[in-house]
């Protein structure tokens, strides 16, 4: 090496809670025993990112600095000492939100390890996807699918995984009458799976532009929110299942007012504030509630395999690695109708 300077990196960093994402450059990492250096080629753009981001997830300061990002697909570039997965360098892979797990709780032994209570994620404890290259844990690593382009392919790891578990925890089948609400990234893709399932698709959101996005993919009934929504979507035939995308408790009431009896509703968008749950209302109506957190490897592989037989043709758009925290702020602000993806083969002018 001589007297060279350890290779850097161009990673956009979050110094603290409620700070803005800055470009700069840092160290290049190298791959420790167990671990691979990945090449990135894209990574998306994610709610989490914006709520970490936000500070909503109140973290501790000693946490920080950060770099986001957790729907990574790139390349190996290294592999560390003494580490055999059977991945060579060059091969595609993908880094989504689970950096590791415990794996010998209660969860991690039933294929639930997306509950491990000593998980460890890409963005928080270890530097995430917003950087030319990341780290990640070998046994984490699969491959992702040639077929799967890197841009269209990156959401699929947190947005379009994130809807394919939670629906694979509820009794979905042919008939069945889904309602999705939020049509934004993760509901489309929502949309894609229930329908491959043969269910009949209902989706509530306040945009009008994201509605039609909707039914452009295959929703079979489209619904404004509002104090009236729920009541529209029972006499449409009700909901026997629901996903819940939208990050407000503001839409409790509606899902009261549109379920079926016996219905599965999850919770899936993140919602801080607690929502007026009747106990009765539950027992009466043989209701399930419960709660998703994006999935397994096992379902990633799964997904990954219909993915590449199953085209799911979400808007994905592509920003450069420079704009990352501008497009949090349009996430934030509701001005994005699909994904928005880092495509890092996108000039990042001005960094020195």
């Amino acid at each position: 090496m001589g007297n060279n300077p350890h290779p850097t990196m161009l990673a956009a960093v979050c110094d603290g809670p409620g700070e803005p994402l800055h470009l700069r450059r840092m160290p290049r990492p190298r791959p420790g025993p167990g671990q691979l250096l990945v090449k990135m080629e894209s990574c998306g753009i994610c709610h989490s990112d914006l709520h970490i981001r936000n500070g909503d997830e109140d973290l501790p300061d000693g946490l920080y600095p950060l770099i986001l990002g957790h729907e990574g697909i790139g390349r190996v570039a290294e592999i560390g000492p003494g580490t055999d997965t059977g991945l060579k360098k060059g091969v595609r892979v993908g880094l989504p939100w689970l950096y590791g797990t415990c794996g010998a709780c209660g969860p991690c032994h039933t294929d639930h390890e997306s509950f491990c209570t000593d998980q460890q994620v890409r963005g928080i404890h270890h530097y995430g996807a917003f950087a030319e290259y990341a780290l990640m844990n070998a046994q984490f690593a699969f491959e992702i699918p040639e077929e799967i382009h890197p841009i269209a392919g990156a959401p699929l790891l947190c947005a379009g995984l994130t809807a394919w578990s939670a629906l694979k925890k509820t009794k979905i089948g042919p008939g069945s009458r889904v309602l999705i609400v939020g049509a934004g990234g993760l509901g489309q893709y929502a949309i894609l799976i229930a329908k491959s399932y043969g269910a009949a698709v209902t989706v509530i959101d306040r945009d009008d532009g994201k509605l039609e996005e909707a039914r452009s993919l295959g929703a079979d009934a489209v619904v404004p929110a509002g104090p009236d929504a729920g009541a529209a979507v029972k006499e449409k035939g009700g909901a026997d299942i629901v996903l819940n995308f939208a990050p407000t408790r503001a839409v409790w009431p509606t899902i009261e007012a549109a379920v079926n009896p016996m219905s599965e509703i999850v919770a899936v968008a993140l919602v801080y504030e607690p929502v007026d749950l009747s106990m009765m209302w539950l027992i009466d109506g043989g209701h399930r509630l419960f709660g998703s957190s994006v999935g397994t490897r096992r379902e990633t592989r799964e997904f990954l395999a219909f993915a590449a037989k199953n085209p799911l043709p979400v808007t994905v758009e592509p920003v450069p690695l420079s704009v990352v925290n501008k497009a949090l702020d349009r996430l934030q602000d509701g001005a994005v109708n699909g994904r928005l993806c880092i495509d890092f083969s996108l000039d990042c002018k001005g960094v020195a």
